[in-house]
């Protein structure tokens, strides 16, 4: 009997493993997808171009934000939960990039689902003070198409997509796509 669940559970986290794979691979998630003026992101209405959902959610401090566009400014909509070990060291680097360039980007971090409590715990411990935003319901994340965390947005000052990130991004690849961007405008 022992030597029989030696041999079922490795196999048996070996098919979960390559059935997880198996529906990563179709659920065709790419890292990023780039600054291209017609990429569509498959399964949903979100394109590059096309503007954002706007939406107004409060801060752990109860106070309502919202998206808003102001001239020459880049919004970065970033989606975390505290339990997402990507999500911390993302959101340290978002806060040195909203730190080093305020006058050109607003960083706006939408936590899925957590409690006022636990955000505002959180953001005190990391020293986090741009705005950390509480979606209980989940429905600015179904707006926005989420599948997975940490995902972040950028946005022109049109609040137009103008980059998607799929998983951790770094302040480096956003200095370098803001950049870009601007040299465009």
């Amino acid at each position: 009997m022992i030597r029989l669940r030696t041999i079922v559970r490795p196999l048996a986290a070996l098919f979960c493993l390559g059935a997880a794979a198996l529906l990563l691979a179709r659920s065709g998630l790419p890292d990023r997808i780039e600054l291209g003026s017609s990429v569509k992101v498959s399964g949903g209405g979100l394109q590059i171009g096309s503007p954002a959902p706007r939406f107004q959610l409060k801060n752990a401090a109860g106070e309502q934000v919202a998206l808003y566009s102001e001239p020459g400014v880049f919004s970065l909509i970033n989606f975390w939960a505290t339990w997402c070990a990507p999500c911390r060291r993302e959101l340290r680097e978002l806060q040195q990039l909203q730190n080093d360039r305020t006058d050109t980007i607003r960083v706006l971090a939408i936590n899925m689902g957590e409690s006022a409590d636990r955000v505002a715990a959180w953001q005190a411990e990391i020293g986090l003070t741009y705005d950390l935003l509480l979606d209980p319901t989940l429905a600015v994340s179904r707006q926005f198409l989420v599948r997975g965390l940490p995902t972040s947005y950028l946005l022109d000052s049109k609040l137009r997509f103008r980059a998607i990130y799929y998983g951790p991004v770094t302040g480096a690849q956003l200095e370098r796509d803001i950049r870009r961007l601007a040299q465009r405008a």
